[in-house]
């Protein structure tokens, strides 16, 4: 089985680095070329399955880069980005102001402490876990893109490579990234790095 992850293209927030986990908001027009890109990098690889999260910046990053191929694009709000709560929205400086000290522990050690208002990250974690499961059990010997964003990527990509929850931030993952993956009889999987935004 190859899986490819491929991290929506850029958006508003992005360039503003606000932080947008479920808030439905589209690709800029520097985002729309961004995406092009991709799926003129990656138009040779076989692609049997799509699936995207259900939000407007993932399923237009889908739309274009497999709208001219046959296979069908799935939207799943299981690959949805975390839910930021209260923080939805705002920039990095505007979080460091209102939620001094939770922020800076959040970064230190997400899983020990919850977003005002927002999604547990190891409720989180464990949801994408399954999906991915769920995913790569029902396509065994095909070819799927997961169009998505960076927390959904770095879950899996962290699992993938057994990092330690306190490195959880180690890897970046910028809008347009995209990854493969190969799965090959029961060895561990081979990550490659196509591109990172």
């Amino acid at each position: 089985m190859r899986l490819i992850l491929i991290r929506h293209g850029k958006t508003c927030d992005n360039l503003k680095k606000k932080y947008s986990g479920i808030r439905d908001i589209g690709l800029t027009r520097a985002g729309r070329q961004e995406v092009k890109k991709i799926r003129e990098k990656i138009k040779g690889l076989k692609v049997d399955r799509v699936f995207c999260s259900d939000l407007k910046r993932s399923w237009q990053t889908a739309e274009i880069i497999f709208s001219n191929r046959t296979c069908k694009i799935i939207k799943n709000s299981h690959l949805r980005e975390i839910n930021f709560g209260k923080w939805e929205g705002l920039t990095y400086i505007q979080i460091v102001r209102k939620y001094p000290s939770t922020f800076k522990r959040w970064l230190k050690d997400p899983f020990s402490v919850n977003i005002p208002f927002g999604e547990k990250l190891s409720h989180f974690v464990r949801k994408i876990k399954n999906e991915l499961k769920k995913i790569v059990d029902q396509n065994t010997d095909k070819t799927v893109a997961l169009i998505t964003h960076s927390g959904v990527i770095r879950v899996i990509l962290n699992t993938l490579q057994d990092i330690k929850r306190n490195d959880f931030w180690r890897l970046k993952i910028n809008p347009g990234a995209v990854y493969i993956i190969e799965y090959k009889d029961k060895l561990k999987p081979k990550i490659y790095t196509l591109q990172n935004g």
